[in-house]
């Protein structure tokens, strides 16, 4: 896990890079961000809010159309006690999303659904209230869909602040709070 972790940021910074090359170069994004996010587990009300490190990347492919790839990184995890032992649940997700952005003067409006890879482990099952069921574990390491909806703020001529509301399928819920640059 931590492998892709460090292949995913060297990948964000080598592409910010070449971005920032130059007007002679092409440029694979034309904007980058990072967030902090507070995850919650929306179907099991035992579990207290984790925190994540979010990075993002955009391109612009059309009009106010455009592509982002989004990774997230647990920093504290969502836990819950339950049966007198603290649990936690590990997650970490890398997603492509495609967006439209309204812009309206200094605000941006901006919808996206995608597609995610997502690691999600925990000793208790994050899928249901019921303490009989809450026993088994999760283990889940595949494609998920993704959407959600956030907004942007211009606070310079190449800076925003943003939040962001995501939805992993029924596994989490994160709410982002960031500052993002264009090139």
């Amino acid at each position: 896990m931590n492998k892709i972790h460090t292949a995913f940021l060297a990948g964000l910074l080598s592409l910010g890079m070449s971005a920032h090359a130059g007007d002679t170069a092409q440029n694979y994004i034309d904007r980058v961000g990072v967030g902090f996010a507070v995850q919650d587990v929306p179907n099991n009300d035992k579990f207290d809010p984790g925190t994540a490190l979010i990075l993002n990347a955009g391109k612009d492919i059309y009009s106010d159309m455009s592509v982002e790839i989004e990774g997230a990184v647990g920093l504290t995890k969502p836990e819950a006690k339950f049966n007198g032992k603290t649990h936690e649940v590990d997650f970490w997700s890398l997603g492509l999303y495609g967006t439209y952005i309204w812009k309206i003067n200094k605000l941006s409006i901006k919808p996206r659904i995608g597609v995610v890879y997502e690691s999600i482990k925990s000793t208790l099952n994050i899928h249901t209230n019921n303490e009989a069921n809450m026993e088994s574990k999760v283990r889940k390491k595949d494609l998920a869909l993704s959407g959600g909806i956030g907004a942007a703020y211009d606070i310079g001529e190449n800076y925003k602040i943003y939040t962001n509301y995501t939805k992993y399928e029924d596994d989490i819920d994160q709410l982002t709070f960031g500052a993002e640059y264009k090139f």
